[in-house]
């Protein structure tokens, strides 16, 4: 049980690269970046956040009623899911309250309670999924398949200073697509799902490919194709547009990113480990 002495309790949940090149609303990645909501005595480098932060909305939308104190290692309006992870430490941070209990964290029951809040404020499932579950998914609004990744890779991700807006986006999507690119992406999904489970690069650089969303939205950040395009010529197996953009983030075999990070500019350039925990409580 939760001590009702405890001066803090905590939880905090991964960052995410989503889309993942064809798989648009559908694969979404979970990386080593977090952040973390929680009540009582504030750590250093939290801030006191107000009700409209959206670790507040979901950890309200459940019941919670506490003040909460966030801190981030995530970017906001970057392509990394900082609304997916605040809502994700959020949701769960008002489910251990009520159900009085820190490990009811790792429940799969209230994970998927937490899953539901999150991916119906966020409006798509992928994000959720990975910052809920950790590691490697494909999401539906019902539905959560986690992906084994069979080799060690880490992730690049060069972050630019602009950011962008998921919503407005969004809107320069085209309503209905052709049947060509929809074929295109189905397959490109399949042949990413196999070539990370199996560790077959080439199959994963072809699952990369993406006609639905990805040209639309990286004609409106010429550095995010520059930085796409270097990626892909210094090593990377497979990179993408991360989320929305306008962050870039791709995979490389461990300790071979020294090409890609001398090469690429205009932004921040990390390299990070994909996160395999999920949502966790402290």
């Amino acid at each position: 049980m939760v001590d009702q002495m405890d001066s803090r309790i905590s939880v905090s949940a991964p960052g995410s690269s989503a889309n993942l090149g064809a798989g648009f609303d559908v694969l979404g990645l979970a990386v080593d970046l977090r952040a973390e909501a929680g009540v009582g005595d504030a750590p250093d480098g939290a801030q006191m956040i107000d009700d409209r932060h959206p670790a507040t909305v979901a950890y309200k939308q459940l019941g919670g009623r506490q003040q909460l104190w966030s801190r981030s290692k995530l970017p906001m309006g970057r392509g990394l899911g900082f609304s997916g992870a605040a809502r994700a430490a959020g949701a769960m941070l008002a489910i251990v309250e009520r159900e009085g209990s820190r490990e009811v964290a790792n429940d799969h029951g209230a994970r998927k309670e937490a899953f539901r809040v999150v991916a119906e404020l966020e409006g798509h499932p992928d994000n959720a999924a990975a910052s809920v579950y950790g590691g490697l998914v494909a999401a539906s609004p019902n539905h959560v398949a986690q992906i084994p990744i069979s080799q060690d890779w880490v992730v690049l991700v060069w972050i630019p200073e602009n950011t962008t807006s998921t919503d407005k986006s969004r809107t320069q999507l085209e309503p209905v697509v052709q049947r060509v690119d929809a074929v295109t992406n189905l397959a490109a999904i399949a042949h990413f799902v196999a070539g990370v489970s199996s560790g077959d690069e080439e199959l994963v650089r072809a699952g990369v490919v993406d006609r639905l969303h990805q040209p639309q939205r990286l004609a409106g950040v010429p550095a995010s194709a520059e930085a796409l395009h270097v990626m892909l010529e210094s090593g990377a197996i497979g990179a993408w547009l991360s989320g929305s953009g306008p962050t870039v983030a791709g995979f490389f075999r461990r300790g071979a990113t020294e090409a890609a990070e001398s090469s690429l500019s205009g932004g921040q350039v990390r390299v990070v480990n994909v996160d395999h925990s999920g949502v966790v409580c402290s």
